[in-house]
């Protein structure tokens, strides 16, 4: 049987990493990707780090595992709390091993509030003393006191992280005591990890740490100069304790470490429709120095049971990750644990009990005060879900959610903007025209009219009407790459390509390092027989995003029409690979 090692850091990113590796200040992670595979994560919608770990563990989409933000109704105070398990519709990988009879263990991993089996778990709410927060109980006087307090660091501790530190002004200044906690927690974290290694090593072991993504909010790119360093500092301290969990795990481990996001990198929203995370892989049977491609955080879980020759549990969406697991699994779990949910029962009773009171003529002061949360996050919840379907293309279904959420909001335009999506993508377009004109009376010369717009009257057969739209547009091309892009996208379905590479070149010029506008710059430059062009532009975007099945047609297509047969077979094998790939995720 395998020993598995899974770690996530949360919101970390290969832009902060790369330079810290190069310069050798990541040594530890060095030389895991010397030894394995190392990519990007493609991530999920909507960009909430709750749901999208949860969705990482379970290997299920959010609308299937239930946590779609990260807070949730509270019913015994009737405000809101930070999401429990009384969300979770779904078991998370180390709990279907341990049902397996596989040791198993989690540590610090989002969702997991209160702990509960069959799995050992130290909770997300460990590192804050939460009680509830280690299972099962009797490892509690083991790892309670592992805890690590925050107000016991010292200067000298810290200075790495804040040089001039002595500079600060701690009664005005809280950013040390900021770095103070994220740092204690992943101190907590690592404890309870190497203690239950220690203890009953063997077997699966999730961690995770919050501490990058803690730094980038704490302290973002641009704020005080004082705290420059933090980040990296914090990579630093996340790359020595990784080096401790490598050890432990023993060499014949197979190792992952993944990210859920990229937290410091609001720009890739534009260049790959998703900020991406982090993947590397090193175990027995992983080619080393390799790059791989095309892997979405729904293959994690599914990738894990393979490594224990289990096929995917009932529920998960995603596949096994061919690059980590070199057998085919062909073991089927004969079943797999329901979720614990002891919080929603007893949130329930309270519930209960609170109406019965209210039954008698009580009157719950606070409970009124704070129900307008309780129904805000509800509604935050809804919008969630119906993003997620709209994500999955399931649009028929994500309509009736928006027009709940329209009605009872009329004064949020993204909603509506969502709902004539929605409208567009099922078809009706007549309705989805009358949602972009009210949104255009109340919000005249917004930048997405003329593509809306533009849209609309090409599905409605009007292309004078669209060309109109779009020649309104042109003034605001250079206000953003991705509006840029959809004009781009617009001028090809009416057979412009001339317009359409202009728009291209626009994007391009607004954001470099856009895969999806020099794809379709080289699609543009097809149109007008512009072929060594078009072999250029399509080779741009595969520099940028290597797992994009178009730009691999582009270019075989390219290669087709300047007679390089044998290269344009090699490039349409790649893009059929890369298809069938996704098709499976």
């Amino acid at each position: 049987m395998p020993d598995v090692l899974l770690i996530g850091w949360d919101g970390a990113c290969w832009s902060q990493i790369h330079p810290l590796l190069d310069s050798g200040a990541m040594p530890h992670l060095a030389r895991l990707i010397e030894r394995g595979i190392m990519g990007s994560l493609a991530t999920l919608t909507p960009v909430s780090p709750a749901l999208l770990w949860t969705s990482l563990a379970t290997g299920r989409s959010p609308d299937s595992h239930g946590v779609l933000d990260a807070f949730e109704p509270d019913e015994r105070t009737g405000g809101v709390r930070l999401v429990t398990r009384s969300s979770l519709h779904a078991a998370h990988v180390w709990e279907i091993l341990a049902h397996a009879g596989i040791p198993a263990r989690s540590i610090g991993w989002p969702v997991t509030h209160p702990a509960a089996g069959p799995a050992a778990c130290v909770s997300g709410g460990f590192a804050a003393g939460l009680a509830g927060s280690i299972f099962p109980p009797d490892l509690k006087e083991e790892l309670a006191e592992l805890r690590f307090d925050p107000q016991e660091w010292t200067a000298d501790e810290l200075r790495p992280f804040v040089p001039e530190l002595a500079r600060i002004d701690q009664d005005k200044d809280r950013g040390l005591a900021r770095l103070g906690v994220l740092l204690a927690e992943a101190v907590s974290v690592q404890a309870a990890a190497t203690a239950l290694m220690e203890s009953s090593p063997g077997g699966f072991s999730a961690v995770w740490f919050g501490a990058a993504a803690m730094a980038v909010e704490a302290f973002p790119a641009g704020s005080d100069p004082i705290y420059i360093d933090v980040a990296s500092g914090v990579y630093r301290f996340l790359d020595m304790l990784l080096g401790r969990l490598v050890e432990m795990a023993g060499p014949e481990a197979c190792v992952v470490l993944v990210s859920d996001r990229a937290a410091a990198e609001p720009t890739a929203l534009n260049r790959m429709g998703l900020p991406r995370g982090i993947l590397v892989a090193a175990g027995p049977g992983i080619q080393p120095d390799e790059l791989t491609f095309g892997v979405s955080l729904l293959d994690i879980a599914p990738t894990v049971l393979a490594l224990y020759g289990f096929q995917p549990a009932p529920g998960m969406v995603g596949r096994c990750v061919p690059e980590i697991c070199i057998e085919t699994p062909t073991r089927a779990l004969v079943e797999s644990p329901g979720p614990r949910r002891e919080v929603a029962s007893d949130a329930l009773a309270v519930g209960s009990e609170v109406a019965a009171l209210e039954a008698l003529g009580y009157k719950d002061a606070v409970g009124d005060a704070m129900r307008p949360q309780a129904e805000e996050q509800r509604k935050r919840q809804k919008l969630n879900l119906a993003w997620v379907l709209l994500g999955q293309g399931r649009d028929r279904e994500a309509a009736p959610l928006l027009e709940q959420l329209a009605e009872a909001n009329p004064e949020r335009a993204e909603i509506r903007l969502y709902l004539g999506h929605a409208y567009f993508r099922c078809g009706r377009i007549a309705e989805a025209r009358s949602v972009y004109e009210q949104l255009g009376s109340e919000f005249p010369g917004h930048p997405l009219e003329p593509v809306v717009m533009a849209q609309l009257a090409i599905a409605e057969g009007k292309p004078e009407e669209a060309q109109a739209y779009l020649a309104a547009g042109r003034g605001r091309q250079g206000l953003d790459a991705a509006l840029d892009g959809a004009i781009g996208e617009l001028y090809l379905e009416l057979g412009q390509g001339e317009e359409a590479a202009a728009a291209f070149v626009s994007a391009i010029r607004g954001d470099a390092g856009m895969a999806t506008a020099h794809e379709g710059l080289a699609r543009a430059l097809l149109l007008c027989e512009r072929f060594e062009e078009a072999a250029e532009a399509a080779m741009d975007a595969i520099r940028i995003r290597y797992d994009l099945p178009s730009a691999h047609l582009a270019l075989g297509r390219a290669l087709t029409a300047l007679e390089r047969e044998e290269d344009a077979g090699r490039a349409f094998a790649v893009a059929e690979r890369l298809k069938r790939s996704a098709a499976t995720a």
